[in-house]
């Protein structure tokens, strides 16, 4: 008979020895879940961390791979950007949200007006190196240069003169993997 009762204790302070590691477990990693996504790096600017009435906003970060960059130049006396903004160095336009053809519009680009996008390696414009660039237009409107990259995006050159132009075509087409973060609705 002692010999089941030793057994019986055994059994019992084990199972006893596993539901307490399980809770020492579980409280020491309780405090290691955020509910608030990381977005340390890098970080939106201070006007667009707070709501007006000073609550925190939260973001949700989108990255993409392999999506094609191109440059473009424009005419010194174009009108604005769809996005009703003047042209920039290190602005870029990017494929409205569906391609005109399937009933989308070209004043609705697939990543917001004024996102800053992140690259994973820059890119050289003008001589200057660009590690983010700034949505401010939509162009490929009917997705027919690269329709199997949905986020490609066209870098801003500069004017349409002889050595732009040329600058840009020389960048050509480049595959590129970036990220950007949107405010959580």
């Amino acid at each position: 008979m002692t010999f089941w009762r030793n057994k019986y204790f055994i059994v019992v302070a084990a199972v006893l020895v596993i539901i307490l590691a399980g809770i020492i477990y579980y409280y020491q990693n309780e405090t290691k879940i955020s509910r608030k996504p990381d977005i340390s790096s890098p970080t939106p600017t201070e006007e667009t961390q707070k709501t007006p009435s000073g609550e925190e906003r939260w973001y949700i970060q989108f990255s993409v791979k392999q999506q094609k960059s191109t440059a473009y130049t424009e005419a010194a006396s174009a009108p604005v950007a769809s996005s009703g903004k003047q042209y920039h160095f290190g602005g870029v336009a990017v494929h409205p949200r569906h391609p005109l053809q399937y009933g989308g519009k070209a004043t609705t680009p697939i990543i917001p007006y004024g996102t800053e996008i992140f690259l994973n390696k820059p890119i050289k414009i003008q001589g200057e190196e660009r590690q983010s660039l700034v949505v401010l237009d939509t162009g490929d409107v009917n997705y027919g240069l690269w329709p199997d990259h949905p986020y490609w995006f066209d870098i801003y050159w500069g004017n349409t003169n002889y050595y732009n132009v040329k600058d840009a075509r020389n960048y050509g087409a480049h595959l590129t993997d970036y990220y950007w973060y949107e405010p959580w609705k």
